[in-house]
């Protein structure tokens, strides 16, 4: 009894901190002052993660102002070519965080302070943090424009709000209420999963995936309502959400499955942290989203997922018997209530005739220990809890035309890893001679080689990935190619606001580089999507109207380097 109190008090409390949150919708001003139209929303399934705000297109436009929610003070400040780009956080009053990401150009006063720092540093990557009264900021007060700098696919704004103390992103649309949405959750697809050797689905020892059709007011599986099974099953569901005059594909908030009336399983998406993310490849199933690019949630939970978005009721696999009647019935709602149903049977039959499958000899790993392996020429070191789950481990090697080395087979590819692994492989003696050139690569289903990086060790070449697959080695000897990019004529500059460069690697990709303007480093924004460097002509103070020499070093991942000159007038 004190656990089912200790139980109904956390719901209750949870309730009431989400109530709070959806009535503080006049707390924090509006980031920009467009319509609102979301591109991807709060908590969907993104690769590897849960998108951790709210994306807001700004019409195919950079350059809108963007407004800080509410009083407070920048507590970090960072630029990079990946990830969220430039992005400004703002710590406020009553414990939260608001995140402003893949920004075109801050505002003046906080530009100067980032400048100042990257040619402190000669580094266009910049990071820091700022204590209370450091940068101040004002309700409303204009921060920065908007952009699409990163790993942004297109411009928008990436806007978050968080809890300070723990940095867990929470809704962002509990505080705001301007954002339409009437549109009802749209349930795409069901699959039945058989969880032992001896389960069935409709006779056959087969995982069974049905599309679903919308009648009778709620969703049902396409062509019956009923499946026949037998053994240990699992379901998943696979749905997606649309706002309101929207086309753009968003994320549900949470999924209830109720079994002959009673709640079996919960998933309800409030908030989460960053360093349970990738348990996602968990949430989901991850084998079908490699084959198909479907993303089916799973109604079950592994025992190493961690994900703290499950309720009391989180999982549900069932030993099917003769004769059992199952009603399943998914009530899936995204933020505003919209709410969608799916209905589905299952009728427990005998077993079937034994179904034999030849199996390819595996290793038997269990996830909570770790292990050093150590054959076939490769060593593989996995750490404890790699793995959601226990799995059969498949290791093997062969020789293939037009590869350097042997191929070097570890694992299903269809299984995710949580942890990083260590693979490390044997140089061959006639390939010392390029040893500093070596590095690992994968080879795509398609016989192509890619970069996986890696370093020399006791002459071997040794990487860390989180992905299963096929090993080989490779040899990267050539340089970065770097270019200027619409130069104009006799390369005078004067009616210019900036100068491009290309940069582009064919293999182990770029890791530096470096712009310097007569001998003196001069601050060049790399758009690494893109491949190009930027020089923005008044943010180089020491640059005077003239002729000019341009030296622009760029430096790949295996050490080979190109240095081109450039001379030009502004």
């Amino acid at each position: 009894m004190k656990h089912v109190a200790l139980f109904i008090f956390a719901f209750l409390f949870s309730l009431h901190t989400i109530d709070a949150q959806q009535a503080d919708t006049e707390r924090f001003v509006k980031p920009m002052k467009l319509k609102p139209s979301v591109s991807g929303s709060f908590g969907e399934l993104r690769s590897n993660h849960f998108h951790s705000g709210l994306d807001l297109t700004t019409n195919q436009k950079t350059g809108y102002r963007i407004y800080a929610s509410d009083k407070g003070y920048v507590s970090r400040i960072k630029v990079s070519p990946y990830g969220y780009g430039k992005a400004i956080y703002i710590n406020h009053e009553g414990g939260y965080t608001t995140v402003y990401a893949h920004l075109d150009r801050f505002a003046s006063k906080i530009d100067s302070i980032v400048k100042a720092g990257q040619y402190n540093n000669q580094s266009y990557s910049f990071e820091q943090f700022y204590k209370p009264g450091e940068i101040p900021i004002e309700r409303a007060e204009v921060i920065a424009y908007s952009g699409n700098s990163g790993s942004s696919g297109g411009p928008h704004l990436h806007y978050e709000v968080r809890d300070q103390a723990s940095q867990k992103p929470i809704n962002p649309l509990f505080f705001r209420d301007d954002i339409e949405d009437d549109v009802r959750p749209q349930i795409q697809g069901m699959k039945l999963y058989c969880l032992s050797d001896d389960a069935t689905i409709n006779n056959l020892n087969k995982d069974k995936y049905t599309p679903v059709v919308f009648y009778e007011k709620s969703f049902h599986p396409k062509g019956t309502k009923s499946f026949k099974a037998h053994g240990k099953i699992g379901v998943g569901v696979q749905v997606l959400d649309y706002f309101t005059d929207s086309w753009r594909k968003c994320g549900i908030t949470s999924i209830d499955l109720f079994v002959n009336d009673s709640l079996i399983y919960n998933f309800n998406m409030q908030k989460f942290s960053f360093a349970e993310s990738r348990y996602i490849n968990s949430h989901i199933d991850y084998a079908e989203k490699i084959r198909s690019g479907k993303v089916i949630q799973k109604s079950w939970v592994e025992p190493n997922n961690q994900l703290s978005l499950y309720g009391a009721k989180n999982t549900y696999t069932d030993i099917i018997k003769p004769g059992d009647q199952k009603h399943f019935k998914y009530v899936i709602k995204d933020y505003a209530g919209n709410t969608s149903i799916l209905r589905f049977n299952i009728e427990g039959i005998k077993a079937p005739a034994t179904q034999t499958k030849k199996k390819p000899p595996l290793m038997a790993i269990n996830f909570e220990k770790s292990y050093k392996l150590d054959t076939l020429g490769m060593q593989v070191n996995l750490a404890a809890k790699t793995f959601y789950t226990n799995i059969g481990l498949f290791l093997h090697k062969e020789e293939k035309n037009g590869l350097i080395s042997p191929v070097y087979h570890i694992g299903d590819r269809h299984i995710p890893l949580h942890r990083s692994m260590t693979v490390s492989v044997p140089i061959p003696d006639s390939l010392m001679a390029y040893k500093n050139k070596l590095l690992m690569a994968g080879l795509s289903s398609s016989g192509k080689t890619y970069s996986l990086g890696g370093s020399l060790k006791n002459n071997r070449v040794e990487t860390s990935t989180r992905s299963f697959g096929r090993f080989t080695l490779a040899i990267d000897s050539i340089p970065p190619v770097v270019k200027l990019r619409k130069a104009p004529a006799g390369n005078n500059y004067s009616n210019r606001k900036n100068i491009e460069v290309i940069i582009s690697d064919s293999f182990s990709g770029i890791k530096k580089y470096n712009c310097l303007i007569d001998d003196q480093w001069a601050l060049f924004e790399y758009d690494a999507k893109n491949k190009r460097l930027t020089g923005t002509f008044k943010d180089m103070p020491f640059l005077k109207k003239g002729s000019h020499q341009l030296k622009v070093i760029v430096t790949d991942n295996k050490g080979n380097e190109t240095s081109k000159l450039y001379t030009f007038k502004n």
